[in-house]
């Protein structure tokens, strides 16, 4: 399960790395766009609940080795959508992501793309030894 997962998170950190990395103002426009709809608060809520209970409850392994980093995203994907369907105001607590500079976005999309590359890797390339 563990590589599958790495497959799945790999793809989409690397497709959001990328898009973030060549249009970094998307970024800004979205973070202003989510803090001032509830609606979408509230469905983005719903599907970070759904993704992190699915990875939880298939993938709770507390290993010292890489597949532990898929079941913090999973942890942190459920506590997050918990958050934003109870406290629509958890939002408020990133806001500081809003109103930077194209720099600070590509360098969080840096960080995007090596956790993406680095769970492509060792979902499809490396032997599986966690």
């Amino acid at each position: 399960m563990s590589l599958i997962l790495a497959k799945i998170f790999g793809l989409y950190f690397l497709a959001i790395g990328i898009a973030f990395m060549v249009a970094p103002e998307r970024l800004r426009k979205i973070s202003q766009l989510a803090k001032n709809d509830e609606n979408f608060l509230f469905l983005g809520g719903l599907l970070a609940l759904l993704i992190g209970a699915v990875v939880v409850s298939i993938h709770n392994i507390w290993v010292l080795g890489w597949p532990v980093i898929i079941t913090i995203l999973g942890w942190w994907s459920l506590i997050k959508g918990f958050a934003l369907l109870s406290y629509p105001g958890f939002i408020n607590l990133f806001s500081f992501v809003q109103n930077r500079s194209d720099l600070f976005y590509r360098s969080i999309s840096l960080i995007y793309l090596v956790l993406g590359l680095f769970l492509v890797y060792k979902g499809t390339l490396s032997p599986y030894n966690p």
